[in-house]
């Protein structure tokens, strides 16, 4: 049998306990970071970010469904948060960073379960988030749908803790309540509840827990939540198989290649997603090394009690195991890492609670919530040099594009509502906030057209815009999908308009110029 003991934390968990190290504590120092990021994003800019402007375009209207690949609960959210807040900029700050303070809320929840109500060391798997690159930079501009995946997982995950103790018929409806809105933000979330029943069935304790009557009620429940949007996909042209990967056919000559480089990348993806956290662990606390490999070398479990270290340890084993499952059957090559997220987020937990079993002195773990801290800090200033400083500092300055100059020359040219064709989602998205009332179409993006039935009080005017760098042949086959009318020769009759960067540029030579191309048709 596993024993745990982590003698030095008897007295670290008594001297550390307090207001801060509990719920209330995380929802406010989450919340504080949340309120600072959404200020100084929305001070420097109300420009969209990377993949806002797409959802900004699908949640024009409210949809069964969208894209066939995409689950809609995240275009959903921002809808309905537009009907209150308006079309702007601050309903997907608002949206995103209250998913990210729920999802640190049950971070902290099941973690405090998996240290056995140690709050302090649950707390810190809240600031360890903080040391993983695809939250504490990435989050902030380049996810959206996975955010929401990345909450469900967090939600399901305690839900099932909380089963496991309990075994109310009540928690079993809340585990169907989390599994049913998971199953509506992101594709990946399916592979995560597999894992997560699969891991759960191989301690009997906790499968006989799980595997009883009241799974049936939880099944149930998610079938309901998820029902319209399946349904809808399932009589779509791309069916229910839309939501996974065309089977590679192990004949062609490029399968072999493929999928040995996405073997490769199961391992090594996992590893990217959870870096730098998963190197710095070890450097502040060395005996976990010895913690691990206990924990490795006593599975399975056959304990009478639930081993929720060993149920985290099954899941991230059971998640690579899925990607290695993928790229053969499949043929994946690669995996995004961003999208993994929601796959290995608890793996974050159990690589805390091993630096937790190497009972390390106060000294270190003061060393490393301060180097925690400082990295928070470090982040926020190097993302506000991105949106205030600009150009050099940041790669693609997204944030100083005059958009707004954009639209009042559309106005100016007496376009105030009607049909918008543009070139490209990030264009369109962000012409959204100005022109609420307009259907904004993509002649770059064919999987999906705002129905026309919904904006039944177009005015008689269309706007057709796209960037100045496009040759005027390649928009003509793109826009002729949205209006077979068009010829190229209405299009050669569009004017170049060109307005400066917005925002500080301190370090530029000069400020740079966006130029788009503008035809406004009766």
């Amino acid at each position: 049998m596993l024993e745990r003991t982590v003698p030095s934390q008897d007295l670290a968990a008594q001297a550390r306990t307090g207001k801060l190290y509990s719920l209330t504590g995380v929802i406010i120092a989450v919340g504080l970071y949340s309120v600072i990021h959404v200020a100084a994003r929305l001070i420097a800019s109300l420009n969209l970010g990377e993949d806002d402007p797409l959802d900004a375009i699908l949640a024009q209207t409210l949809q069964l469904g969208y894209l066939p690949g995409q689950p809609p609960l995240y275009d959903w959210a921002i809808w309905a948060l537009g009907q209150l807040t308006g079309p702007g900029a601050f309903r997907f700050q608002l949206l995103k960073y209250s998913l990210l303070t729920a999802s640190c809320a049950f971070i902290f929840l099941s973690a405090r379960r998996v240290m056995k109500g140690d709050v302090f060391w649950a707390f810190l798997s809240v600031e360890a988030l903080a040391l993983i690159y695809q939250i504490s930079w990435r989050f902030h501009e380049g996810f959206t749908h996975q955010v929401g995946a990345m909450c469900a997982v967090a939600a399901s995950f305690w839900a099932l803790l909380r089963l496991i103790e309990r075994g109310r018929i009540a928690d079993f409806a809340l585990l169907g309540l989390c599994a049913g809105l998971g199953v509506l933000t992101e594709p990946i979330y399916w592979v995560f509840l597999a894992v997560l029943l699969i891991s759960a069935s191989l301690q009997p304790t906790i499968r006989a827990m799980l595997f009883r009557p009241g799974l049936i009620l939880a099944l149930a429940i998610m079938a309901a939540i998820a029902a319209p949007h399946y349904i809808w996909l399932a009589f779509s042209d791309a069916g229910l198989g839309a939501i996974l990967p065309s089977v590679a056919d192990p004949g062609a000559a490029n399968y072999l290649g493929d999928a040995l480089k996405g073997m490769r990348r199961a391992f090594t993806e996992p590893l990217m997603y959870l870096a730098p956290l998963i190197f710095i662990l070890p450097i502040f606390f060395p005996g976990m090394v010895i913690s691990i490999w206990r924990e490795v070398r006593c599975l399975p479990n056959r304990n009478r009690q639930p081993d929720y270290e060993q149920l985290l340890l099954h899941m991230s084993f059971l998640a690579v195991a899925a990607l290695l499952a993928g790229a053969v059957i499949f043929g994946i090559r690669s995996y995004p890492t961003h999208a993994l997220m929601p796959l290995f987020l608890t793996s974050s937990i159990w690589l805390v609670a091993q630096a937790r079993n190497a009972a390390p002195p106060a000294g270190q773990i003061d060393r490393f919530v301060i180097m925690a801290i400082g990295i928070t800090i470090f982040a926020f200033f190097g993302r506000a040099a991105n949106m205030y400083v600009q150009h050099p500092v940041c790669n693609i300055c997204r944030w100083g594009i005059p958009y707004a100059e954009l639209a009042e020359a559309m106005k100016g040219r007496g376009f105030t509502s009607g049909q918008i064709y543009v070139d490209g989602a990030e264009l369109g998205g962000n012409l959204h906030r100005f022109f609420p009332d307009s259907r904004i179409s993509l002649g770059d993006y064919r999987g999906y057209e705002p129905p026309l039935e919904e904006f039944p009080n177009l005015a008689g005017k269309s706007a057709i815009v796209w960037s100045d760098d496009q040759p005027v042949e390649r928009i003509a086959v793109q826009m002729k999908k949205l209006d077979p009318g068009l010829r190229v020769s209405d299009l050669q009759r569009a004017e170049t308009v060109t307005f400066p960067w917005s925002g500080w540029n301190l370090l530029a030579g000069e400020t740079p110029n966006a130029s788009w191309k503008l035809l406004i048709i009766e």
